[in-house]
């Protein structure tokens, strides 16, 4: 009786034994080949290059530049001792730190493991002539991405970094893998579909102890397309120079197009730091460092418009017919509502002032009365019909909109009324009124223009075609209005009393208004905007400072060389 069910139980056992081999040899079989045949094939990625950038004169402002590697692969390495020992002495690091990165790295036995990147050119060479003394070590040469002028073009260009989970998540069936490094900021985030090259690699066989057996295949990997910017590169590196030590942006455009000729915001930050390796606390003290580098000043900065916003209330009296442009206001250094005092800038007053003289000195009290007249809807009216309160629809992301008030705003986001004082401040561009400068760069090229009002764009050509230039936006204007403006602005540098007398160019006849916006706390921005040659405008532009005292002298100051270096050392005038 034990015998049998002894002999059961074999049965038993040899029956699941049996079901075991029959699930995993048979039903299970497709999935353990596939798991075999990937345990002895590796692929080696091949990164593909990203497109060149070039300014509109051909200039590359952003290349591809050959970069050394020095690797270890385990498998070649005869002497652990000797090589890392040699090798330490080479590179100038420590034996320790050699070992931690080959365990910390290691994959495969053939799998190169980087030890030190993008090294000297001289040291990759001298590695090289000891090549036979240092087995399973190689220099490999690398592509590393070059932004050429550093942080003279940061803001505009932007930054690359590696792709993270959710983003490779949405991008995968783009062609994207978790290596990529995307475009984090400015032309190279815009146009990374563009940019972005197509990967290659080269597929291997290996044996059960991970060696290499043969190659199996490989793919040439591809570059991006090289994409052609309206910019102009040498404007550019100038203009940035002209910021440097300040906090500020510029931006020049041509008005009749929309192109960005130059584009600054200050400080900046050297985009090559993010993609060279070894520098992550550089990159974290961009980001932790209370100059805030990393922001935009000329796309996302909003500040209060000061007396530049005065060109917009000027229009706004002429077209709603509250005043002509012979209405004179007596200013004599002071406004009054009621009990409450405004000052003018100028101790004293200006006297009789006419819509011109009051452009051209820049005087609030005649602003002061003019906002009286109109009323905060009506100026922020005129406001929103010049762009203000939008964003501009510029090809770079994260455009801040800035902020155009008025009482049903004040009354549904603060629950108060709106008070007439706030109208006086208004008027002359103070009070919850925010601009950037780009928007402010598309009113002047309004004015310049005479009511086309065009869309910043930076993008020219995607290979060697030409982009769609975006449609203006028409303004209803007067030309009457615009050409009173416009010859008032005239006098704020030609004329003796004009308050941007210092941006005089000599054979160009600049257009421009200075503005100097009160803050809460350090001295006043400093603005200065106009356009050139006022009779037939090439260049439309917009200098801000922060905390820069008068706009009549560091804001004109900047204007000024940037106007000269145009004119002497670019096509742009001519």
């Amino acid at each position: 009786m034990r015998g049998r069910i002894y002999s059961v139980i074999v049965d038993i056992l040899f029956l699941v034994i049996l079901a075991g081999l029959v699930y995993l040899q048979i039903l299970r079989w497709p999935l353990y080949h596939d798991l075999s045949k990937k345990n002895h094939i590796r692929l080696i990625p091949l990164p593909g290059l990203r497109g060149t950038i070039y300014d509109r004169n051909g200039l590359a402002i952003v290349d591809n530049r050959l970069s050394f590697d020095v690797v270890i692969i385990p498998q070649e390495v005869e002497n652990v001792d000797t090589t890392y020992g040699r090798l330490s002495q080479a590179l100038g690091i420590s034996r320790s730190r050699i070992e931690s990165i080959v365990k910390k790295d290691y994959t495969a036995p053939f799998a190169p493991i980087t030890i030190a990147g993008d090294v000297d050119k001289d040291l990759a060479f001298r590695l090289e002539e000891k090549k036979q003394e240092l087995p399973g070590v190689l220099v490999l040469p690398r592509t590393l991405r070059w932004y050429i002028y550093g942080e003279r073009t940061s803001h505009l260009i932007g930054y690359l970094s590696l792709i993270n989970k959710e983003e490779l998540e949405r991008l995968r069936d783009y062609g994207y893998s978790g290596d990529d490094l995307v475009g984090r900021s400015g032309i190279e985030r815009a146009y990374d579909k563009y940019l972005k090259g197509e990967d290659g690699g080269t597929q291997l066989e290996v044996d059960a102890s991970g060696r290499l057996v043969k190659i199996l295949g490989s793919k040439n990997q591809k570059k991006g397309e090289d994409i052609t910017l309206t910019v102009d590169a040498k404007l550019q590196a100038y203009a940035a120079d002209c910021l440097e030590g300040v906090k500020g942006s510029l931006v020049i455009m041509d008005p009749r197009n929309g192109e960005i000729l130059a584009l600054v915001s200050s400080p900046s930050f050297d985009s090559n730091i993010f993609v060279e390796r070894g520098k992550g606390e550089q990159v974290l003290d961009y980001m932790k460092s209370g100059s805030h580098p990393m922001l935009n000043r000329a796309v996302n900065g909003q500040y209060p418009p000061g007396s530049i916003f005065k060109i917009i209330m000027s229009d706004a009296g002429l077209e709603t017919k509250t005043i002509t442009e012979h209405t004179t206001f007596v200013c004599t250094g002071k406004f009054y509502l009621g009990r409450a005092e405004f000052d003018c800038w100028k101790e004293g007053g200006h006297g009789p002032q006419d819509l011109r003289d009051a452009i051209t000195h820049s005087c609030n009290v005649y602003f002061y009365n003019l906002g009286h007249k109109l009323g905060p809807d009506t100026i922020s009216e005129y406001a929103q019909k010049f762009g203000l309160g939008r964003p501009t629809g510029i090809d770079i992301a994260g455009e801040s909109a800035g902020l155009v008030p008025n009482p049903a705003w004040k009354k549904a986001r603060r629950g108060q009324a709106w008070y007439e004082g706030e109208t006086i401040n208004y008027a002359i561009g103070q009070g919850d009124l925010l601009v950037t400068p780009l928007q402010m760069v598309e009113v002047v090229s309004a004015l310049a223009t005479e009511g086309s009002a065009p869309r910043p764009h930076i993008l020219k050509k995607v290979g060697n075609d030409y982009v769609q230039v975006p449609k203006p936006r028409t303004i209803p204007v007067s030309k009457a209005a615009m050409q009173t403006i416009k010859s008032a602005m005239v006098n704020v540098v030609a004329s003796d009393t004009g308050t941007g007398q210092r941006a005089r160019i000599e054979g160009i006849k600049v257009a421009a208004k200075t503005g100097t916006a009160q803050t809460p706390n350090g001295d006043p921005h400093a603005w200065f905007l106009g356009f050139a040659p006022a009779e037939d405008p090439k260049i439309a532009f917009v200098v801000m400072v922060e905390h820069g005292g008068h706009g009549g002298v560091t804001a004109a100051d900047i204007a000024k060389k940037v106007l000269d270096f145009a004119k002497d050392n670019t096509e742009i005038f001519k």
